[in-house]
């Protein structure tokens, strides 16, 4: 599966083990089947750490005996990797182990995520240091370079790409880092790439095998590779444009940049060009490559503010939310959903049923895209009579700031290790179809089966659902019977917002039905607790400035908690927030959900009417 969680760049360490077992699965470039081995002592140090708990223990165990010879090379190489680089402390001397180990670890470097990334995150430190001292940066850089072998072309083309970034961002030896930028183009290739994905997708395999009790196996996919190989191309493009804007280089800046877009949409490109726009004083244009930039989903905080502060400036009298509309209306010119679906036919079988879809999310989910355009495609199949859908985003693999406390509360619920994409149709999970939009047809296409054959089996009761807004307050009144009575159930009730705004870094912008509160919250769970009834009733009111604030402050807490679990190395910072809610776009959702197996029994939808205008019942029956 192809899962994000919360790391530094793709796990937030929610689940320690699985940081764990994703470097030692990057150390591995095939797979293959051996018989249990005797694990080493420095394995066995590692299984004995309190830290884990015996499911990832035991997770971790099964890894390491299933070892290859291949990984086991690989673990050496990254053991040696710690014995005779990082255990170097003078930085110029640790600079030399570089070479040397870059020399006498050849197929260690062809790897592009383990040794070239090592080395490039090894001589970071010392352009940090020695960023002042041109002539002694290119003479200890390009040792490494130079003593990558012929047939690591690659990984030596992603050690460029990296040392180039580190260069420009700090200015330091900034005509050796353009050699290094159009080196590492130069280099990449688009076999060798597919390749190397093809490798890495065996790794998530072997993972998934081994550790996922639900293993389905996925096929490779080379449409996949495609694209990250033009996304790669394309971010490559775009670290020469800066290297050379900030060499003073402005026409050559210019025609890198476009040439990155030729491949794929770039924010720093789009930034670049707009930066180029309004140094001659075309803050017209300047504008249009800071909307696209936006789109992109990688804007940085302070360039958003600039584009606002711009947009307002060439607009007078208007406001943020024409900016918003405005990036709407572009992102639904140039972007369509490929899922193509028709209006649901209700079998002979069809019961009373509304089925409750719940799915986890994140606005920086590559994963993610194929099930939300999915499920996207899945509200204009079905009516909210027959689906009802809940979307929680969640933290992975970047801060996003629709993530809040029902998140949190509903993927502790289901066990999702703060990992996304999954989904529950009726409190049982699916198995989902992830990645591009390439594969949301295939995605809609499982969903809505699933969805179809449970819209067949009768509902467990009967609920009306009626919600109205009073100014910032929001009073929902839920009223239904239970067929049976039976424990232990809770009646839950939600306000979502059924679209917000906001680009994320998968590139998609419209994200409809997030959640934004939900009734009576609580450390331990939250809804109303009906076990052992056949009727119920209930009323509560949202109160929408205190969801606000309840929301804002939950990205410092979650920001103190990566901090904390980190020790310091990682924050999480939101690049624009989104805790203000549209009080025209709110609906409510009530269910009624059995703790002991999960099955929901019932769910109702209702829009939210303000008290100037007709009733906003909604019926499941």
């Amino acid at each position: 599966m192809k899962i994000c969680r919360r790391n530094t760049r793709c796990i937030y360490f929610r689940d320690p083990v699985a940081l764990v077992l994703l470097l030692f699965m990057s150390w591995v470039a095939a797979y293959g089947q051996s018989a249990p081995r005797q694990l080493t002592p420095e394995e066995k140090k590692e299984l004995a750490d309190k830290r884990w708990t015996p499911e990832q223990r035991k997770k971790m165990e099964i890894y390491f005996e299933n070892m290859t010879p291949e990984q086991q090379r690989n673990e050496a190489a990254s053991e040696d990797m710690k014995k005779e680089v990082w255990s170097v402390k003078d930085l110029d001397q640790r600079m030399d182990a570089m070479v040397k180990f870059v020399k006498t670890h050849p197929d260690f470097m062809k790897n592009t995520t383990d040794g070239p990334a090592n080395m490039a995150f090894g001589a970071k430190e010392y352009i940090k240091v020695n960023h002042d001292n041109s002539a002694k940066l290119r003479a200890k850089l390009t040792a490494i370079d130079d003593a990558f072998p012929a047939s690591a072309s690659l990984g030596k083309s992603m050690f460029e790409s990296m040392v180039a970034n580190f260069l420009l961002k700090d200015g330091a030896a900034l005509n050796y880092a353009a050699a290094l930028a159009q080196s590492s183009i130069n280099l990449f290739h688009q076999d060798d790439y597919t390749v190397s994905q093809r490798n890495i997708h065996q790794e998530r395999e072997q993972d998934a095998k081994l550790m996922d009790k639900h293993y389905v196996p996925e096929t490779f996919n080379p449409g996949d590779a495609v694209v990250h190989f033009h996304q790669e191309m394309s971010a490559r493009y775009a670290t020469l444009g800066s290297i050379q804007q900030k060499l003073g280089k402005n026409d050559a800046a210019r025609q890198s940049y476009k040439q990155s877009l030729t491949f794929h949409p770039d924010m720093a490109a789009y930034l670049g060009l707009a930066k180029l726009e309004e140094a001659r004083g075309d803050k017209a244009a300047a504008l249009q490559s800071l909307y696209d930039a936006d789109l992109t989903g990688h804007l940085d905080a302070n360039s958003i503010i600039h584009m606002k502060q711009m947009y307002a400036e060439t607009h007078p009298g208007s406001n943020e939310q024409s900016l918003e509309s405005l990036l709407d209306e572009k992102y639904k010119a140039t972007f369509h959903n490929p899922v193509k679906y028709t209006p649901y036919v209700a079998s002979s079988a069809q019961s009373n049923r509304t089925v409750l879809a719940e799915l986890f999310t994140g606005a920086g989910c590559e994963p993610c895209m194929s099930p939300d355009l999915a499920f996207d495609a899945a509200l204009h199949r079905y009516t909210r009579k027959k689906l009802v859908l809940l979307v929680y985003h969640d933290n992975a693999p970047d801060a996003d700031p629709l993530a809040n406390n029902v998140t949190e509360e509903r993927a502790k619920y289901y066990a999702t290790g703060g990992s996304t994409p999954h989904a529950f149709l009726d409190g049982t999970e699916l198995h989902l179809v992830e990645g591009l939009p390439s594969h949301a047809q295939d995605a809609f296409d499982s969903i809505s089966n699933s969805i179809d054959k449970r819209l067949d089996v009768p509902a467990g009761a009967q609920l009306n659902v009626e919600a109205k807004r009073h100014g910032l307050k929001v009073t929902v009144m839920v009223q239904g019977t239970i067929d049976k009575a039976q424990t232990p159930l809770v009646l839950h009730v939600d306000l979502l917002e059924t679209e917000v705004s906001y680009s994320g870094e998968n590139s998609l912008r419209l994200q409809p039905m997030v959640v934004r509160a939900t009734a009576k919250l609580k450390k331990n769970g939250s809804g109303f607790k009906v076990s052992g009834r056949t009727k119920i009733k209930a009323k509560y009111t949202f109160d929408l400035k205190k969801i606000e604030a309840a929301n804002l402050t939950y990205y410092s807490q979650f920001d103190a908690e990566v901090k904390k679990r980190t020790h310091g190395m990682f924050g999480a910072k939101n690049r624009e927030y989104k805790n203000m809610i549209d009080p025209t776009k709110l609906a409510a959702v009530a269910f009624v959900q059995d703790d002991a197996t999960k099955n929901v029994l019932q769910a109702a939808y209702t829009t939210v009417v303000s008290d100037s205008t007709s009733s906003g019942i909604a019926k499941a029956q």
